[in-house]
């Protein structure tokens, strides 16, 4: 193993010069870095958007857009009727403002807010390693761009309505002000001002353990150079930013006692899951979460390397960045209910740090464009497999772009209003239900004989054998194998009661 590793460290390529064609398209780029970096990210992100049916959790959240839009519940959020208290509303508030702009709450809609995130982390990351390098600012912002937009991770869940890129780019843009900021040695009310919307749209958005990331070198920093007062002040900040989070969590108490919080916050492990000692750490996660950021990973790398030969006064750029990226990208992966994903705010940090490699040694070193090059090839690949290959061309996603349509059409052919729903949790594809696109409530089991406004009621798979035998509801058409639609039966006695999760 030992010489393995020799033969690599000694492998020539390393050291190996740029061509001077290599240094003319690379300087032609930067130039015009901004356009160079929103152009890549259109053609990585943007084409056939809506192709793929919903998935993963879009349903849930175009759900609670639904809600927003019909029902008003833009701060209690509700799912089916039901109160939601799993993550903070600023994504689907998001998705909100989308629909209302656009006038359809559709797969296009649900998505947009990530991918408009993806490009505003990397313009984020061009603008820091602008601000930071010490030379060729262009090629350092560049290639920071560019190492965003090309993280695998962000690849893979820019183009799915959740909430991770959204909050991976906010957070990026508060370090990129806070970091601004300490490179001209100053920081006035209104940046601090806007390093705080912006954490507080961060933990509105997946509470505050994304915020950790940015937090953690503007209060450390300033201590470990001995400036107390402005790590104070870092401190205050990013206190006032959680307020409008520990608002919305208190207003929401009746709905969430302590374990819920302990399990959403990552502190331990699942609700009713296994918490044993074995469980604790996740190591399977972290290679995993180290993998997703090659190929730039190696510029950040060579980074801390050459921080002994950077001038005193410029070597606190790559611990800030360090702090932003090791500590909770590590802790993340590994600590309870611990995700790869949960990494992703990371990639900022760890962009900006290439970006920065880059621009140091792109005159002299192959390596420095093969890093970039290589980096565009692998996202280019990753996204024409997606898109080209995966999104909607299955035959599971054709199978169930035609489950919606048609359950799409029977909706249209009814009574418009809430619809109930009675389908158990655990085997409930919420994605489906989207695409009736009305408000739909939870119908509980023993509420079948209560009086509700709609005739009509949709019972997933799991629960047709209880609507079967209940003498309230006939059946009138089968949807697909995943459900059926009922018709209550009009001289079946009701009781004078309302269902739980009814509207207003």
């Amino acid at each position: 193993m030992s010489g393995i590793l020799r033969q690599l460290l000694g492998w020539p390529g390393w050291r190996a010069s740029a061509a001077q064609w290599q240094i003319n398209m690379l300087e032609g780029w930067a130039r015009y870095w901004p356009v160079f970096v929103l152009g890549a990210g259109l053609l990585l992100y943007f084409p056939y958007l809506g192709l793929r049916p919903l998935r993963f959790e879009e349903g849930r959240r175009a759900l609670q857009v639904l809600e927003m839009l019909e029902g008003g519940a833009w701060w209690h959020l509700k799912f089916i009727g039901t109160p939601y208290v799993n993550k903070p509303p600023f994504t689907p508030w998001l998705m909100a403002a989308v629909g209302l702009l656009r006038g359809v709450l559709d797969e296009v809609t649900v998505r947009l807010p990530g991918v408009i995130a993806a490009l505003a982390g990397a313009l984020s990351a061009g603008t820091a390693a602008l601000v930071l390098a010490p030379r060729d600012q262009k090629v350092a912002a560049l290639t920071a761009g560019l190492a965003f937009l090309c993280s695998v991770q962000i690849l893979l869940k820019a183009r799915i309505g959740e909430t991770d890129v959204t909050v991976t780019a906010l957070c990026g843009m508060a370090l990129a002000l806070w970091l601004y900021g300490r490179a001209r040695q100053h920081f006035g009310p209104a940046l601090w001002l806007g390093i705080a919307a912006l954490l507080a749209c961060a933990a509105m958005t997946k509470g505050p353990i994304p915020v950790a990331f940015s937090a953690l070198p503007m209060i450390l920093m300033p201590l470990l150079e001995r400036k107390p007062r402005e790590a104070l002040v870092a401190v205050a900040i990013i206190a006032v930013a959680h307020l409008p989070m520990l608002a919305w969590a208190w207003s929401n108490r009746p709905d969430a006692g302590a374990a819920h919080w302990v399990s959403e916050m990552r502190l331990g492990g699942e609700v009713g899951g296994d918490n044993r000692l074995t469980r604790l750490l996740h190591l399977s996660d972290l290679p995993l979460a180290v993998l997703y950021q090659l190929p730039f990973l190696p510029a950040a790398v060579a980074l801390v390397f050459a921080r002994a030969d950077l001038p005193r006064e410029r070597r606190w750029v790559i611990d800030a960045l360090l702090l932003a990226a090791v500590p909770l990208g590590v802790l993340t992966t590994i600590l309870p209910i611990g995700r790869t994903r949960y990494s992703m705010p990371a990639t900022w940090p760890l962009a900006v740090m290439a970006g920065l490699w880059v621009s140091m040694n792109w005159r002299r070193l192959y390596m420095a464009h093969f890093i970039i090059g290589a980096g565009l090839t692998i996202a280019v690949i990753v996204q024409l497999v997606q898109i080209v290959v995966t999104d909607g061309r299955t035959s599971g996603q054709r199978q169930l772009r035609a489950d919606v349509e048609a359950f799409s059409a029977v909706m249209r052919s009814l009574p418009p209003g809430p619809m109930p729903v009675v389908w158990d949790h655990d085997h409930m594809n919420e994605n489906i239900l989207v695409y009736g696109h009305r408000k739909i409530f939870e119908l509980r089991r023993d509420e079948l004989d209560c009086q509700v406004a709609s005739g009509y009621l949709v019972a997933g798979a799991s629960d047709i054998a209880v609507m079967d035998a209940s003498p309230n509801w006939t059946k009138i058409e089968p949807l697909s194998d995943w459900g059926a639609l009922y018709r209550r039966v009009e001289e079946a006695p009701t009781r004078n009661c309302k269902p739980r999760f009814a509207p207003a």
